[in-house]
């Protein structure tokens, strides 16, 4: 918008001045290797002004030509971005379908042209092929190295969790419940599953705090929260 109006204001400026030398009739003299060139002053106006517009066309062209290799460059690399978001999202969607074949196959692209560092939900995307596939122990592998990232650290978690559970691993299963709800204590399902072994301990102190925690994160109500802590 900015540079609209100062285009605007230019063109209006060189208009006002066309027009006041119109008003002014004139001309220029101008001597050079001997010769004598005698010239209106509309004509030597314009001249300039096509020669300023020349250099700035000219300058405009140099600083494209130079500027190329790198505009080029990042066309590509967002279009090659743009493709890997596409296969994880595709990739995700078949997942969620219960489709393995399709979302070990999107799983593969998007690891191609987007780096899991840069994009931690590839990681997941893995695991949830590995469980459509029945590699368990591939994904239970997958959910472990999540738990050294901090932004999949809770998704690890879960995965984990629903593993243990599956495998009937009640210790293990209760082992990151208890790692979740440490640092999350909003998640229901670690929240409960915690709080429920530490009833069974007798650890009362430890389950009043978890219950705090619930309550200060509006996981659960007030009246809830008395419930339990009367329990």
């Amino acid at each position: 918008m900015i540079r609209l109006l100062a285009f605007l204001a230019v063109v209006f400026a060189l208009g006002l001045g066309f027009a006041w030398l119109a008003d002014r009739p004139g001309e220029m003299l101008v001597t050079f290797n001997g010769y004598q060139y005698q010239v209106t002053l509309m004509v030597a106006a314009v001249a300039i002004v096509a020669v300023v517009a020349a250099v700035m066309i000219v300058w405009w062209l140099i600083k494209s030509l130079w500027n190329s290799p790198y505009t080029i460059a990042r066309y590509f690399r967002v279009r090659r971005r743009d493709r890997g978001y596409q296969a994880l999202s595709t990739g995700m969607i078949a997942a969620g379908a219960g489709d393995g074949a399709l979302a070990r196959k999107k799983t593969k692209e998007a690891a191609k042209l987007i780096s899991a560092d840069q994009e931690p939900l590839i990681n997941l995307l893995d695991a949830q092929a590995s469980l459509l596939e029945g590699d368990h122990e591939g994904a239970r592998e997958k959910f472990e190295r999540m738990l050294d990232d901090p932004e999949m650290r809770l998704l690890g978690l879960r995965g984990l969790y629903l593993e243990a559970e599956r495998l009937g691993d009640r210790n293990a299963a209760r082992h990151y419940a208890g790692r979740a709800a440490a640092v999350a204590p909003q998640l229901a399902w670690a929240a409960e599953s915690t709080l429920e072994e530490l009833t069974e301990r007798g650890d009362w102190d430890g389950a009043l705090k978890l219950v705090e925690a619930q309550k200060s994160t509006r996981q659960i109500e007030r009246d809830a929260a008395n419930r339990r802590r009367a329990v």
